[in-house]
């Protein structure tokens, strides 16, 4: 007889208490289990049982966190609870792209029996959270990239940023906001695309050898490209943080921190709130417009420099806008001193969406090509 199961993808705030569906809860649990205010977890990353305290038999709470943390769970991630007995489940974890997640168990030191080894990080966790982010990729640091001081980029990272002819120079960010300017070059006719002049430099100044895995998010593909080194401590507070508001600090194309770390306070303050203000993909691809009345007499319409500037947006940018029955309107951009406007095209896009004088709407950038994109009608913006 196949046992019982059901599924929970997790949320933001998800490390407080995980509740079991309510259709599961009557049908297998309520009424066999009156006594018992405690659950049992159990899952192949190791040999340890976790117990649980439950409120109403239903809600998972004391307990709940540590087994969260102990299996490096993150917003996103999917976990299918078989039943084994009464409230005793075996839990099985996959990623947000729907691949079961493996981890490495230190099973064999007599001192550690069922601890999880999260320490040393598992480079197929990190690429089950690449792989559902095109804008990040994971780098194995190998002895000949070290050797050779250079580092070839995934492929598949390459074409989904549109960078199989950019060529020129590259910044990489670590956390602190310290930055090292590489230079980024192509071969084999734009098959292989690779960073080279600095690669060796960063890697020992961040501390990382030969067997080290490292995740990069890209940041900025405007101008000069940004990229981010990312750390798991990171990626649940970037999920948390895209519900905060749309517009952030552009970045500079010219970093203010030379290759041996010289920086005053002020400037490594601004680079840090620049890097947090910058580091979730929700807030960089959104912008909101509000509809103003001057926009109509005087038929202009600007987008928020610093929207402009994180993503490179200038004149020579072709774009067009998507409204909620996804037709799109043809529109121009024209510059006005240092900001860009929209030529055309958008009143009807407006009208379209039934947008008010006085009203917002949230749109998201999807970039078609490396100089195309699309502004896409998301929502109107309660004031």
């Amino acid at each position: 007889m196949a046992k019982k199961h059901f599924f929970q993808p997790l949320l933001p705030g998800f490390h407080s208490h995980l509740t079991i569906p309510v259709a599961f809860f009557s049908k297998h649990i309520q009424g066999r289990n009156d006594e018992k205010t405690t659950a049992k977890l159990s899952s192949d990353a190791s040999e340890k049982t976790w117990e649980v305290k439950t409120e109403d038999s239903r809600r998972l709470t004391d307990g709940w966190k540590e087994f969260a943390l102990a299996h490096n769970l993150r917003v996103g991630d999917i976990l299918i609870f078989r039943q084994e007995k009464g409230l005793t489940f075996h839990v099985t974890l996959f990623g947000p792209s729907c691949c079961e997640i493996q981890y490495e168990s230190c099973l064999d030191d007599k001192n550690n029996i069922g601890k999880i080894n999260l320490e040393k990080k598992n480079p197929k966790r990190e690429a089950e959270y690449c792989s559902s982010d095109p804008s990040c990729f994971l780098a194995s640091v190998m002895p000949s990239t070290l050797r050779y001081d250079l580092l070839n980029l995934p492929m598949s990272f390459v074409r989904a940023n549109g960078l199989e002819t950019r060529c020129g120079d590259i910044v990489l960010m670590n956390e602190k906001g310290r930055s090292w300017t590489l230079s980024l070059k192509q071969r084999q006719c734009g098959r292989r695309s690779y960073i080279t002049r600095g690669w060796r430099c960063f890697c020992r100044a961040n501390g990382l050898k030969t067997g080290d895995f490292v995740t990069f998010k890209l940041i900025k593909r405007g101008g000069t490209l940004i990229l981010l080194r990312k750390s798991p401590s990171h990626r649940e507070e970037d999920d948390e943080d895209s519900k905060a508001g749309d517009e952030i600090e552009p970045l500079s194309t010219k970093p203010d921190i030379d290759e041996e770390g010289n920086k005053d306070e002020k400037s490594l303050k601004r680079r840090i709130s620049i890097w947090k203000a910058s580091s979730s993909p929700s807030l960089n691809r959104f912008v909101t417009l509000t509809l103003k009345p001057y926009n109509l007499t005087k038929c202009v319409l600007f987008l928020p420099k610093p929207f402009t500037d994180l993503h490179g947006i200038t004149v020579g940018t072709k774009m067009s806008l998507l409204d909620k029955q996804d037709v799109k309107w043809s529109t121009k951009l024209r510059s006005e001193g240092k900001r860009i406007r929209l030529a055309g095209g958008w009143k009807d896009f407006f009208k379209a969406n039934s947008v008010k004088t006085g009203e917002s709407i949230k749109l998201k950038l999807i970039w078609e090509e490396d100089t195309s994109c699309v502004l896409k009608f998301c929502s109107k913006v309660k004031p």
